[in-house]
């Protein structure tokens, strides 16, 4: 994984500040990396991504996930907490 990437950082930032499972749910990266995202991906359907870049997109989609399962999980905190 890439650990230099704009992702990669929000999303340490977002983990170190111990969020709420409402800050969880909430949390959406900034334009900057969704824009850089959009552009591997575009890459990658004309064809031109380098072997960086797809490692780079490799980690988006992982970060991407890993933030899905995530915000799985503070919603089922929530609902517990509701009963």
């Amino acid at each position: 994984m890439n650990l230099q990437t704009q992702a990669v950082r929000e999303i340490a930032r977002l983990i170190a500040s111990h969020p709420t499972p409402e800050q969880i749910i909430a949390f959406h990266p900034s334009a900057e990396a969704a824009d850089r995202a959009y552009e591997l991906i575009d890459a990658e359907r004309e064809g031109t991504l380098t072997e960086a870049e797809r490692a780079e997109l490799e980690s988006y989609t992982l970060l991407e996930n890993l933030m899905e399962l995530a915000k799985i999980e503070a919603h089922r905190q929530l609902q517990q907490q509701a009963s």
